[in-house]
């Protein structure tokens, strides 16, 4: 049996709907982030996420030196942050960003519907990637409409119509 292309794996896992965050960290004071779908619960109690962040990401070194990060989930009307933070910009990467900060020193991105702030409690190398299991240390939430990815789309993923 011929092996999986990388070309057909990447478009048989485009038909799964997601959802889109904004990975944050920090390092020496400066803030960085990453775009991020690969993103899931683990456990109640503790409290505890995953994310899975690419080893040539520049955000890979600063969670993996920093060992926090704070998953913001993004709102409907947030597709910029998404295509900003998909995007690889070297310098000033949050410049005309809107955040905060909470507990673990990662930013908060304003207007996301939740953001969860994690110390790195174990990372697994998989790949060409890293996966991070995060124990929450805070979080923050507001309602409204989340932003989704398919099919290599952005689109409002809210309950409408129902």
């Amino acid at each position: 049996m011929p092996a999986v292309s990388p070309d057909a794996f990447k478009d048989a896992m485009r038909r799964f709907p997601t959802g889109v965050t904004v990975v944050t960290s920090v390092k020496n004071g400066e803030p960085r982030g990453v775009t991020v779908s690969a993103f899931a619960s683990v456990s109640l109690e503790p409290p505890t996420i995953l994310i899975c962040v690419n080893r040539e990401a520049r955000s890979y070194l600063f969670i993996s030196t920093s060992k926090i990060f704070c998953v913001n989930i993004l709102s409907a009307d947030q597709q910029q942050l998404a295509e900003r933070f998909a995007a690889r910009i070297r310098e000033r990467q949050f410049e005309g960003v809107a955040y905060s900060i909470d507990r673990t020193g990662a930013a908060v991105l304003d207007g996301t519907l939740a953001h969860l702030d994690c110390e790195v409690d174990q990372e697994h190398h998989a790949g060409s990637h890293s996966v991070f299991i995060g124990r929450v240390v805070s979080l923050g939430l507001r309602d409204g409409a989340p932003l989704g990815y398919f099919n290599g789309h952005y689109d409002d993923f809210s309950l409408r119509n129902l």
